[in-house]
Parts: C-alpha cells; structure tokens; sequence
C-alpha cells in the first residue's frame, strides 16, 4: 500500500498530498510554457478599393444635395429655380457628336477598372516563417536579410535587393571588373540557404554588376 506524499508548509509541519496531485500540478506549468501564443493575422496591403468608395460616396452626397435642393424648391420652401431643371434645358436642343462616342468609350474603361479594382484581392506583404507563433516576415525585411546574406559571401563588395512576387533579386557588385558567375552561383545558394526557415522560399535570383 503506498503513502501519501507529504510537503512541509509554512508552519514547519507535515501535510499530506496525494501523490497524483503532486504529479498533476508538477507538469501544469509545464503544459502552460508549451502553449504558443495564437497565430498573427496574415499582413496585407491598402486595399484601393477603398479610395473608390470614398468617392461614390462623396458623389452620392452631391446627388442628395441637388435632389433635396429642388425638393425644397418645388415644395415652395425655398425660392429659386431646380438645379436639375437648369441643367436639362442646358443640354435640350443638343444635337448627336462623335465626342459622346468617346467619352462612353472612356466611361465603360473607368467601370471595367472599377470592377477590377473591387475584386482585386489585396497584396501580401509578408512571408510566413516556419514557427508555431505565426511569424511573418515582412517585404522590407526580407530585402534586408537577402542583401545581408549576399554581403556575407566573399568576393561581394556590396549588395541590393529587390522583391517582386515570390521573387528575390539581387544585384551585387564583387572585386572583379566583369561579371563572375561563379560569384553569383554561390550569392545564390547561399541566401537561399538563409532563407530556408521561410514556409515558402522565394526565387533568388543574383546578378554581378561588376565592381562597384
């Protein structure tokens, strides 16, 4: 038969626990330091559709304020003659130009662009680390971190990068006046090799501008 397990408390004495408690609150804060922190949110870019409802608004508002003008005009609250009326006596008696072709043409643009716009999903602006955390790396950053790889390899004087998609360009500019391929083929392995903790490594691509 087995024996409680005892721990001393505060006053010198003896109290007895049972021995699955003990064990029980021996691994709890050892399953709450193994408990990641939840998952960031995928960061995106502005979404320009945005400036595009902000203006249909604003010429929503226009429109409202012309209806409630001549609303008030024909209940006899205010004097003065309907905008609108004006406006369509302005343009009676016009006769068919070659210049509304043009600008219907210009109109059905503006709204395939606006339809294109509006279902454009917005841009991604990191890329996901290998971690339990959520981390991603940002464009910025990672232009840093290639370029500072680059510049890691002997033979490379100085280093830019560039991203564009799910690709990483490189310009370096080595000790040599031409351009050495064997410099950029190991620019290229190299960074690539930094940039394996990435959940989805981009294409390196390392072009040699000579010395600089």
């Amino acid at each position: 038969m087995s024996s409680p397990v005892t721990s001393p408390a505060a006053d010198g004495s003896d109290t007895a626990e049972p021995a699955h408690k003990a064990d029980r609150s021996a691994t709890e804060p050892n399953q709450q330091a193994a408990t990641p922190p939840p998952t960031a949110k995928d960061p995106r870019g502005f979404a320009r559709v945005t400036v595009f409802g902000v203006l249909w608004a604003l010429a929503l508002i226009a429109l409202a304020v012309v209806a409630g003008h001549d609303a008030l005009v024909y209940g006899k609250l205010i004097s003065g003659k309907p905008w609108l009326d004006s406006a369509l006596t302005a343009v009676d008696g016009m006769k068919p130009l070659f210049s509304w072709v043009i600008a219907a043409v210009v109109a059905v643009l503006i709204g395939l662009l606006l339809v294109y716009v509006a279902l454009r999903p917005r841009p991604h602006l990191g890329t996901p680390v290998r971690a339990q955390t959520g981390v991603f790396l940002l464009d910025g950053g990672l232009r840093r971190l290639a370029a500072g790889a680059a510049e890691d390899v002997d033979g490379v004087d100085t280093a830019k990068a560039s991203t564009r998609g799910r690709r990483v360009s490189i310009d370096v500019h080595g000790l040599s006046a031409d351009r050495d391929t064997a410099l950029e083929e190991r620019v290229r392995e190299h960074v690539q090799s930094r940039l394996q903790q990435l959940e989805n490594s981009p294409q390196v691509r390392v072009r040699d501008q000579g010395r600089g």
